[in-house]
């Protein structure tokens, strides 16, 4: 929606200066003069980037940290549209600047906080709004901000454990590589100047290895080209939803991947439903804003199957109990939840049981991991040294 800056009187006579935001310079005036004011002058604002800002992603961890200050502003005291001023200022990041102040313009304008942020759907998800709109309802919105920084926080957590608990093998694997391309690159030519004199066929090992030295040595051109494509590849592939969609379906169908995907989603499923059902939304709204978060399709089906059953006025437990992805202690505990109306604590019970699994899953798939790298790059240099070790010792037999 355009941003329109005015200039108009007060009772008073005095000029006062603002931005109003309208579909057109007619609606704009109607704005202004809503607000008292006796408009003198309202032109279209043209120096905030819209068309690059505006549909630019967020990172999920600015808006964790964004959601964290305005918490911190609000419990001190400072009124919403004050606070938001605030971090206007303090935000550096292009986009998310963008939709700070276009966020201020709207509250001016008198319309509702939720509704503003539901206009910037890439960085405020459908339950950061949903969660929003049910704390203006209830007069509970700094309460609910603060269960969504809970809730953020929660989810960083469990990402970062993922990703730590890869950081070591990766490293590992990444070291293993150079030294197989260091050997390859460099020792191996130097060793191949001696067996260039023997006039003898060479063992396959030896053979293997320094073909695969010739390749890497005359081929680098390709394998750069290769890396550039890849690089250019991923990029294609962060901007293609749907294409991302299709490979994140078959890398979380892989055997080794899909139990873990499924508790992971697991997890964030019944913490996410668990919150909004604590915020007061009833439980078809809240399924609708939570089944988005899977990964998994599978589970994702199901889901929204048993989301339409209970829109007829079935339980939601019996219809999870029908589940081939999901475990039947699970459906017993939301059962439970639903005869003893406390179906938001079984949900974060759930949860959290959840998230022990997967902390050690991840530690138990580090631990094996390691050992295994460790193996394979000792095989694989091993290899090596005994491909260029083995015609020296044929040369020695051969002499005796």
């Amino acid at each position: 929606m355009p941003v329109f800056v005015y200039r108009a009187k007060q009772d008073n006579a005095q000029t006062v200066t603002g931005e109003v935001s309208a579909a057109d310079v007619n609606e704009a005036i109607e704005l202004v003069s809503r607000q008292g004011l006796l408009p003198v002058s309202v032109d279209e604002k043209t120096d905030i980037p819209v068309s690059q800002d505006r549909d630019r992603p967020v990172e999920p961890h600015v808006v964790f940290s964004f959601t964290r200050q305005l918490v911190s502003l609000l419990n001190s005291g400072v009124p919403l549209l004050q606070a938001l001023e605030v971090l206007a200022r303090q935000t550096r990041q292009g986009s998310f600047a963008f939709i700070v102040r276009d966020l201020i313009v709207n509250l001016r304008n008198g319309r509702a906080f939720s509704a503003c942020l539901k206009e910037h759907p890439l960085a405020f998800s459908d339950i950061y709004v949903a969660l929003v709109r049910a704390g203006e309802e209830s007069g509970r919105l700094k309460e609910l901000l603060a269960s969504l920084v809970v809730y953020h926080r929660k989810q960083d957590e469990i990402t970062s454990k993922v990703r730590g608990a890869l950081v070591y093998p990766l490293f590992m694997l990444a070291v293993g590589l150079a030294t197989v391309v260091f050997i390859l690159s460099f020792v191996m030519p130097k060793i191949a100047v001696l067996f260039d004199g023997m006039h003898t066929t060479l063992p396959w090992p030896t053979q293997v290895v320094m073909a695969l030295s010739r390749i890497l040595r005359h081929a680098w051109p390709f394998v750069f080209v290769g890396v550039f494509l890849g690089v250019l590849a991923s990029r294609f592939l962060a901007q293609a939803p749907q294409l991302r969609r299709r490979v994140k379906i078959f890398i979380t169908g892989l055997p080794l991947i899909r139990d873990f995907s499924i508790k992971t989603d697991l997890e964030r499923f019944s913490r996410t439903l668990g919150l909004l059902l604590e915020s007061g939304l009833p439980i078809l709204s809240a399924l609708e804003a939570t089944v988005q978060v899977l990964d998994h399709e599978p589970l994702r089906q199901e889901l929204l199957q048993a989301q339409e059953r209970v829109t007829g006025g079935a339980s939601f437990g019996e219809c999870l109990r029908e589940s081939g992805n999901i475990p039947d202690i699970v459906a017993q505990l939301i059962i439970v939840g639903e005869e003893s109306g406390n179906l938001s604590g079984s949900l974060r019970d759930i949860a959290d049981t959840y998230e022990q699994e997967i902390a050690e899953t991840t530690k138990a798939i580090t631990t094996l991991l390691e050992p295994l790298l460790i193996l394979l790059v000792g095989l694989v240099v091993g290899f090596i040294v005994f491909a260029m070790l083995l015609p020296i010792f044929q040369m020695d037999m051969f002499a005796r």
